[in-house]
């Protein structure tokens, strides 16, 4: 059987056709698709660099990503016959439990999730900075008894991959069976229905990947309450006595009016134009989709979300589909408490009236004090178009983010500046096992970029996948009082860019930038790039890099250039003779022909290639 599927994309949502059929993109599109003769269908979990092929029938699509499909010629009513052709390897996809015995006649679609059903052990490198483990952003709380149930913890230290298991789970402290339990072995995430309301207890525990291994075993309390959820709907009512499963309210701001600080709005599928949503303290500030509903919150260009929490539990913003963002899609305004952005697909979005205001699609203020008033866990999202109209547009734009983790991420922009920018002030960020994409026509060296204004400590950028766009260290650390400390940056795979340093890893007080393990397949430019014409290369250079144990291709003649002029450019000889980076001692190599297979999220090292988990993000 043919595997080219009677298939194809809207063309609202992609951009770019690859052998005649247009793949699934994050976040394109702004309406509703339609419900003549399809089958909508969005897949969840898929791990980068996986594929699956989904059929219905004699019809098939190749999947890839995550994000919104569909099978054509598909009439609504019809007996659903979705299944998975073939699963992805070492993951198992499985149509959701939700799934209607019908194609439904109104275009929602039908989701498909995929896990790490196991997780072999593995041994990998030790790199730095190989903390203890820790959960710092833990499971959501809070359960609807008789609805699914999911969440992910935030997990960090260690040797990146972790492998998760299911210890236990107890209800009101009696212990219960885990058969209905899914887990997701390499990343933790959890789903499970609870059948009554109470005290839920799930143990997971969580080792890494360094020898010997470190482990974790964390407890988790989910309280299964009706009385913790409002439902709205858009043929809900905004009147007194409601706010049931049963009887919604119709309106975000009616509901959020009557609720409580520790209660979840839950949403029903539909579209929601609100003003615009301010979640606080007092008042409810998670919210959530209701299980496998697609939710659109329109901001029509003119609205955000803004987040302003100094107190648990945590602000979450799970499952939603934000579209016509303008300047910006969520503000952090700030989080000391914790922000979490689950599961979120920014469909679009464009820069607003104010230039070089830092427009994303989540942005974090800053105060320019010392201490951090950001804590973000951005998780699973999907990134899709934004248009930029002037210059400083991303995903993310943050000030003052310290203990965030933005992690299983896909970025797809278009022609913007870059994918993430860690601007100011960062402490303790970690950015891991992201999908960055830019057109070839459309490169950026700042697929990541950690600018160090007013300073950046221990930041941790690992096992990301970077196509024509690269990581920026420093740009806007110039006074020499500014500091960069203990960046670590390994595992990653840079195709088509390379690693970029500007003034700040290099200022006096500045040291500890370590760069090893990644994979730098520059092309025709230099693997190394930056320095922006200092007056010379400093004293204490080799205290303030350290770079070995890469792999890189390039055919450049030089491994370092320098941005704007010439009196900096090292050559290999310098780079390793002189100042000892990249050495055959170290563990690097360097030639001119890539390593790399693949395209999109597919590249990588071939199958079986020996230099795996130990250079670039595959493992």
């Amino acid at each position: 059987m043919s595997r080219i599927p009677f298939w194809t994309q809207r063309l609202a949502w992609c951009g770019v056709a690859t052998l005649g059929l247009l793949s699934a993109c994050g976040g394109g599109g702004d309406s509703a698709p339609s419900a003549a003769a399809s089958l909508q269908v969005r897949v969840q979990g898929l791990a980068l660099g996986a594929e699956l092929e989904l059929a219905h029938g004699s019809h098939r699509i190749p999947v890839e990503l995550n994000g919104p499909y569909t099978f054509d010629q598909v009439p609504g009513g019809s007996p659903l016959n979705l299944r998975i052709a073939t699963q992805p390897k070492d993951q198992h996809c499985a149509v959701s439990e939700l799934a209607p015995a019908s194609v439904p006649t109104d275009g929602a679609p039908v989701f498909v999730r995929c896990v790490h059903a196991t997780a072999a052990a593995l041994s990998l490198p030790a790199t730095l900075p190989n903390n203890a483990l820790s959960a710092s952003f833990g499971l959501r709380d809070v359960a609807y008894p008789g609805i699914p149930y999911e969440s992910r913890p935030g997990m960090v230290g260690g040797i990146f991959p972790y492998a998760f298991r299911l210890v236990s789970l107890t209800l009101n402290g009696v212990a219960q069976a885990t058969t209905g339990v899914s887990l997701d072995a390499r990343r933790g995430t959890v789903r499970f229905t609870p059948t009554v309301e109470g005290s839920y207890v799930l143990t997971l525990e969580a080792s890494d990947s360094g020898s010997p291994s470190k482990t974790l075993q964390q407890s988790f309390t989910i309280e299964s309450s009706a009385a913790r959820f409002l439902f709205v709907a858009p043929d809900g009512q905004d009147s007194s006595g409601r706010g049931s499963r049963a009887l919604p309210y119709r309106s975000i701001a009616y509901a959020q009016a009557q609720s409580s600080a520790t209660q979840v709005l839950m949403l029903r599928a539909g579209t929601y134009t609100p003003a615009a949503i301010s979640l606080r303290d007092t008042r409810a500030k998670q919210l959530l989709a209701y299980p496998d509903e697609v939710v659109r919150l329109d901001l029509n260009y003119s609205a955000n979300i803004t987040v302003n929490s100094t107190s648990l539990p945590m602000a979450r913003i799970e499952g939603l589909d934000i579209l016509h963002a303008r300047q910006y899609g969520i503000v952090s305004d700030p989080s000391r408490a914790g922000l979490v952005i689950r599961n979120v697909r920014f469909v679009d979005g464009e820069e607003g009236n104010n230039p070089s205001e830092n427009p994303a699609f989540i942005h974090g203020w800053g105060d320019t004090a010392a201490t951090w008033r950001h804590k973000l866990l951005v998780q699973d999202n999907d990134f899709g178009t934004y248009r930029m109209k002037s210059s400083g547009a991303y995903a993310l734009t943050l000030f003052d983010a310290g203990e965030s983790l933005v992690e299983n991420n896909q970025i797809r922009l278009g022609a913007t500046t870059g994918g993430i920018h860690d601007k100011d002030n960062s402490q303790n960020n970690t950015y891991r096992e992201n999908y960055i994409m830019f057109a070839s026509g459309n490169a950026r060296s700042n697929g990541i970029q950690i600018s160090g204004q007013a300073n950046a400590d221990k930041v941790h950028i690992h096992h990301n996948l970077l196509v024509n766009a690269g990581i920026y260290l420093g740009t806007q650390c110039f006074q020499a009082s500014c500091y960069m400390r203990d960046l670590d940056v390994h595992h990653n795979t840079l195709a088509g860019q390379h690693i970029s340093f500007s003034w700040g890893p290099f200022n006096s007080t500045s040291y500890g930038t370590r760069i090893s393990h990644n994979i730098i397949d520059s092309g025709s430019v230099a693997p190394y790039y930056g320095l922006s014409c200092q007056a010379s290369v400093p004293a204490t250079f080799t205290t303030n890099l350290a770079a070995g144990s890469n792999l890189i291709a390039s055919s450049h003649a030089l491994a370092f250039k320098d941005s704007e002029c010439t009196g900096r450019d090292m050559s290999w000889a310098t780079w390793q003779g002189t100042y000892g980076m990249d050495t055959a001692a170290s563990g690097s190599t360097f030639g001119h022909a890539s390593p790399l297979v693949g395209s999109g999220p597919r590249t990588g090292l071939p199958e079986g290639d020996t230099r795996r988990t130990q250079h670039g993000h595959q493992y």
